[in-house]
This record gives C-alpha cells, sequence and structure tokens, in this order.
C-alpha cells in the first residue's frame, strides 16, 4: 500500500520575524536560527520552558528563509499518523520541527522521527533542521533512547527568559508593528502586573490592539486596566 503524505495548513504569524524578536539572552540561538554560524551546524536544537520564544524564533526562520522550508507545529498534529506528515520531508532545504517533546514518547512518531534524521543525515545536501523542546534532548521521554542521541548530536541551546526590560522592549516593538503606540509607562505596568510570561502578554496585546480600535482610545495605563481588569 502506498502512504500518502498528508496535505498540511500551516499559518505562520505575520508579526513573527526577526524584525519583532528582541534577543536579550539568546542572541547565540539567534545567529544559529539564521544560519550566521559554521555551515555545519546542520541540526539545531533549542530547548526551554514554555514562553522564551522557541516558536517565535522557528517562525521568523521560515519567514527569512531564502529556499524552501516546512515549519511542523508538532504539538499541533501529533493525533495524525506519523508516516504520513513526515515522509518525504528530506527534499527540504529547512526543516522546522517545533515541540518535539509533545511526540517523541509515541513509538510511531519516535521511529519516523528517528527515520526522518538518518535521510536528513545520509543525504549529499543534508536540510539544515530545527528542533524545539521545553527539555535537553537527554532529559526527553523518548520512545527510543536512539532519537536522543541523535538529537544530542547537533548544537544544543538553551533559551532563557527575558529580563524585565526587554520585555517591555519586546511588547513595545509587537505593538509598532500592529501600528499601535504603547508607551514606556504602559509597557512597564503590563509587565508589572499581568506577570512575566511574554506570550501571555503578546495575548492580552492583542487584546488591547482590538479594544483601541473598536473604542478609539490610546494604550494608556487607565485605558489597560478597563480593558483587562485590573
Amino acid at each position: 500500500m502506498t502512504l500518502q503524505q498528508l496535505p498540511l495548513n500551516v499559518q505562520l504569524p505575520a508579526n513573527e520575524t526577526f524584525a519583532t524578536l528582541v534577543a536579550g539572552p539568546n542572541e547565540e540561538a539567534i545567529k544559529l536560527a539564521r544560519g550566521e554560524h559554521s555551515s555545519d551546524a546542520s541540526l539545531v536544537y533549542l530547548w526551554g520552558r514554555q514562553g522564551v520564544g522557541k516558536s517565535h524564533l522557528l517562525h521568523a526562520t521560515c519567514a527569512a528563509a531564502q529556499e524552501q522550508v516546512m515549519y511542523l507545529p508538532l504539538a499541533e498534529l501529533r493525533d495524525t499518523v506519523a508516516a504520513q506528515v513526515l515522509r518525504g520531508l528530506e527534499v527540504y532545504p529547512w526543516l522546522c520541527l517545533d515541540d518535539i517533546d509533545a511526540v517523541i514518547a509515541d513509538e510511531n512518531w519516535c521511529f519516523e522521527l528517528f527515520a526522518l534524521l538518518n535521510r536528513v543525515r545520509d543525504q549529499h545536501r543534508p536540510s539544515r533542521v530545527l528542533v524545539t523542546a521545553c527539555s535537553s534532548p537527554a532529559q526527553l521521554a523518548a520512545a527510543y533512547p536512539d532519537v536522543q542521541s541523535r538529537l544530542s548530536w547537533g548544537v544544543v541551546v538553551q533559551l532563557h527568559s527575558l529580563i524585565d526590560d526587554d520585555k517591555v522592549k519586546a511588547l513595545q516593538v509587537r505593538a509598532h508593528a500592529m501600528g499601535l503606540e504603547l508607551r514606556d509607562d504602559a509597557a512597564q505596568f503590563m509587565v508589572q502586573r499581568l506577570g512575566r510570561d511574554l506570550v501571555s502578554l503578546i495575548h492580552c496585546l492583542e487584546r488591547l490592539d482590538h479594544a483601541s480600535i473598536a473604542a478609539q482610545r490610546k494604550l494608556t495605563i487607565p485605558f489597560v486596566k478597563a480593558v483587562l481588569a485590573i
């Protein structure tokens, strides 16, 4: 029986580019994703806790790629047939595998990922593979230990959370990309009062964007308080 590849309809966020990515302590990871280091880094493994910008970095890589790129949000694809998703992807010059830890404990997914990485390695001109996860390769709960070993062969970099000043800057950069003006006092207020998770802060900014358009209001501290009920 011939296995047909599953057609994927993945929409990338328009505002998640390198222009809206604040490096902070993660400059090394950004350089690797851009391909600014040695061409020998055919596999880059980026890990860090939720909200440190792993997906943003992959989205930015896809947006900037000059060659064909395949981006897979594995957490969203875990209920699909692994072979239908992964077979044949070695033909892409760029492969971005987001949230690999969401599927790595499943035997079928783990086997197909291992096979894909082997096919990539055995090519005359290997694809560049970027992988993200919440833990290092050694801490992955992989169904097959060989996959952990294979992932460790690449360049492994931990992503770290931004400090508060960088989060303020990140909010302002994203607001500018939305066509909004977010002053220092309002941005600092959001970071101090809404927690330190940048992903949650961006979601709040998106709510403020819709509300400011509807109300024709600027993003002042009183408006932020009213919209977000804080």
